[in-house]
């Protein structure tokens, strides 16, 4: 079970960051997918997501925006499509359609900011698919301490991309497992509200607890993987800040 919780957050996840971070090149392969956006509240900046990302503090209006962030967004547009998918065995059309879903997602918090929209890449689909394969081979799970770096980095090099930089391409979230969804398979509408829940975490102060915990400031304890959503990590963390930092 492991395995597959960790194939699907690899691909709607880390193919959004790979769309923008390695291929911020316009390409017009797209997919209808349900319009979705995430609010930043006031006081969520990008100075003060640099500011954490520099110093490892975060202002008492980021995470107060943060606690807003993660309680008023509730509407996912996730839509009614119950059709029952294996994580492990996306299509192309799904994959597709779940890559844009996080992109439109992800956008409208970096338009909010003023930074420029990721868009759609194959190879970056292809890059995300090969991680996934590593993590899915290798046994390895979003739930293990710590990124799987030689999977990543492997698949980085079969993808063309600088493969000795260390782990500078996932960002990672993952599934629940609940009575209802206890087993790979996931309805897109119920993929889609996780991967809207997951996005939310990284933006919103990394939460990490239950709807009754959203108030409690000591969840909201890092903004690096919003800093990674949204371009407001400084030079000194990325190693060729030109390519990933736009």
């Amino acid at each position: 079970m492991k395995k597959s919780i960790k194939l699907l957050s690899t691909i709607s996840i880390a193919v959004a960051l790979a769309g923008g971070a390695i291929t911020a090149v316009n390409n017009q392969e797209t997919s209808n997918v349900d319009a979705a956006s995430i609010t930043l509240p006031s006081g969520y900046t990008k100075d003060a997501v640099i500011k954490w990302n520099q110093t490892g503090k975060a202002s008492k209006a980021l995470v107060n925006a943060s606690i807003k962030g993660m309680k008023e967004n509730n509407d996912s547009d996730a839509g009614s499509d119950n059709t029952l998918v294996n994580v492990t065995k996306l299509t192309d059309s799904q994959k597709v359609e779940l890559s844009n879903y996080t992109l439109e997602l992800i956008n409208s918090a970096r338009n909010q900011l003023g930074k420029q929209s990721w868009t759609y890449k194959r190879g970056a689909l292809n890059f995300a698919d090969r991680v996934a394969n590593q993590y899915y081979s290798n046994n390895k799970s979003c739930w293990d301490p710590d990124h799987y770096v030689t999977g990543i980095e492997r698949a980085a090099k079969a993808s063309g991309l600088n493969s000795r930089v260390g782990q500078v391409y996932e960002d990672e979230a993952g599934l629940p497992i609940s009575s209802e969804f206890n087993t790979n398979y996931r309805t897109m509408s119920a993929l889609k509200s996780q991967i809207y829940f997951n996005v939310k975490q990284m933006l919103f102060g990394g939460f990490a607890g239950s709807s009754s915990q959203m108030g409690d400031a000591s969840k909201y304890t890092e903004w690096e993987h919003a800093g990674d959503l949204l371009g407001c990590r400084t030079k000194r963390y990325i190693q060729n800040y030109k390519k990933f930092n736009n």
